[in-house]
């Protein structure tokens, strides 16, 4: 992935619901996440599979690529993806709003349009939770499967 300045300097606060949503993984997990998905922050060099196998301490990532066909991975990949979406809606937003001002008739109907679906989504968004980790209240503890 391409980081420009802009984006690098910006990736924190886009990425941040990821980066809580990845706190309740597993280290390993968490790192192979951040990896494949070049999450990290402050790295300018790329990371090779046989370096991140180092700094796990594995053999190999195959556990890793099951992991990629759980439940809890494609949960992840969803909200990295909504987490791009809006980054890529910023930037269509300030394009459009920037023709419009110029008085590009399309532009100012495609952003009004725009306006009226992020009034739309942020009054859903209030009554919609994010992702939150589901906390265990020990109700299944005792539970013994044989």
């Amino acid at each position: 992935m391409d980081i420009t300045a802009k984006s690098h300097q910006k990736k924190g606060m886009i990425f941040m619901d990821i980066y809580k949503a990845l706190e309740a993984v597993p280290y390993k997990k968490r790192e192979y996440f951040k990896w494949k998905f070049d999450l990290y922050i402050n790295r300018t060099e790329e990371l090779s599979e046989e370096e991140l196998c180092q700094k796990l301490d594995v053999k190999t990532l195959n556990h890793m690529k099951k992991w990629e066909k759980s439940s809890e991975y494609l949960m992840l990949t969803n909200l990295y993806l909504e987490s791009r979406m809006a980054n890529d809606l910023e930037q269509i937003y300030q394009v459009t709003a920037e023709r419009a001002i110029e008085g590009d008739e399309k532009s100012i109907k495609l952003l009004l349009d725009l306006q009226k679906q992020v009034r739309a989504f942020n009054k859903e968004a209030k009554t919609t939770k994010v992702y939150e980790p589901i906390e265990n209240d020990g109700a299944y503890d005792e539970l013994e499967l044989s």
